[in-house]
């Protein structure tokens, strides 16, 4: 008896080949049911499909993660003979006459890739008159198939790239500047999980801080990232904290501005030290933050003693982190 259940929606997610793309697997279903997105997440040679969430929200939250490549939504098909008239249902949805049109297959478990790819052109082309294949495409069409089960798609967002989240972690002196800040997103992409370290000094540069964590935890989910804010102390004190994390330091300081106080510098590394003033502004304004520019007060003299604050886990709103630090 045929299999009469309706197309799921779904979201195909492409690893950038750097990392691990079960660590994708495992980050998509992370934020997923962080941000709301529940569904069925299994994995197709180098993607990730996520069944049955709201498919721009989907292709928004999936979009902005380490190791994504691109994120594309459509429905699921259970087998090839399936897959064309799951790509014309599509095709009309996306495409008008004599639009131009690429796509790209995957398959494993035997299946073929050019198979997959040559059903979606052939439903596309019978079900949009005078449409053409093109290299520069309007609409860039995308399918998984793993012998089993399938999904198809049209591609809504680029990713950013990166490595996909592993386990080792990485302490980033944040200010609330845009260095700091994009130091901080770079190490996310280099796949490390981070601890944003704050040294508290104006209201402002809080308030930049939690909105960095804020943005950065919508990326990623709750697991990858936490936030420790250091209240008086001395700089030494600092030293010993970072130096008990095991981990990498990263640091914005950059070579035209104020370098890091002598005793950091033996333990911070700046991976942007040597990149253009312009590349830091375009990659800040990727993650869509206000800087505080105020200078930062890593070696001030302590007024009191030592405190810490710590948050982590999913953040929607710069309240959240701000309410949420102990």
């Amino acid at each position: 008896m045929p299999d009469l259940r309706l197309p799921r929606t779904a979201a195909l997610v492409r690893w950038t080949g750097r990392g691990n793309v079960s660590e994708l697997k495992s980050s998509v279903e992370s934020l997923g049911r962080a941000s709301g997105l529940r569904g069925r997440v299994w994995s197709s040679g180098n993607s990730v499909v996520v069944e049955g969430p709201d498919q721009l929200r989907a292709a928004t939250a999936f979009g902005n993660m380490p190791g994504v490549s691109w994120v594309a939504v459509g429905t699921t098909f259970k087998s090839i003979n399936e897959a064309a008239p799951s790509a014309g249902r599509l095709a009309r949805r996306y495409l008008t006459h004599a639009d131009r049109f690429s796509v790209e297959g995957e398959a494993t478990e035997g299946a073929v890739g050019a198979d997959i790819a040559g059903a979606v052109t052939s439903g596309i082309l019978d079900s949009v008159k005078g449409a053409r294949v093109s290299q520069l495409p309007k609409v860039r069409f995308r399918a998984a198939f793993d012998g089993r089960r399938g999904v198809v798609g049209v591609e809504m967002a680029k990713g950013p790239g990166g490595v996909t989240t592993g386990t080792r972690w990485a302490s980033c002196l944040v200010s609330g500047g845009r260095h700091s800040s994009v130091v901080a997103w770079y190490a996310l992409l280099m796949g490390f999980r981070v601890e944003l370290v704050h040294v508290s000094s104006t209201e402002e540069s809080m308030l930049a801080v939690a909105r960095l964590y804020a943005e950065m935890s919508h990326r990623v989910g709750p697991g990858p990232l936490k936030l420790l804010v250091k209240e008086g102390g001395t700089i030494k004190e600092l030293i010993d904290l970072l130096d008990s994390s095991h981990g990498e330091v990263f640091g914005g300081f950059r070579a035209t501005g104020r370098h890091p106080p002598r005793e950091l510098s033996k333990s911070v590394k700046a991976p942007l030290y040597l990149l253009p003033e312009e590349e830091y502004v375009k990659r800040f304004e990727d993650l869509g933050l206000k800087a505080d520019d105020s200078e930062s007060r890593w070696a001030s003299t302590p007024s009191k003693a030592l405190r810490l604050r710590r948050f982590e886990g999913w953040a929607d709103d710069v309240s959240a982190v701000l309410d949420g630090l102990q």
